[in-house]
């Protein structure tokens, strides 16, 4: 079963400038953190035994926008 890399933010924006994919790059980035973030309270809200579905992983935070 052959599968195919998944694609870029470069393949999916190519008329981006650098500086628009390294913001889109950074937007995805918490965008991701986000729904980790929400995934794992509603785990531990619908199930108060689990202390975190991703043990060991820490915290991550949404860190404000650079701009």
């Amino acid at each position: 079963m052959d599968k195919e890399p998944a694609p870029t933010i470069r393949d999916l924006y190519p008329h981006f400038t650098e500086k628009e994919l390294e913001d889109a790059e950074d937007n995805l980035d918490r965008y991701l953190r986000l729904v980790l973030r929400i995934f794992e309270r509603m785990e531990v809200e619908t199930n108060p035994q689990v202390d975190q579905l991703t043990p060991n992983t820490g915290t991550l935070r949404c860190t404000p926008s650079r701009s």
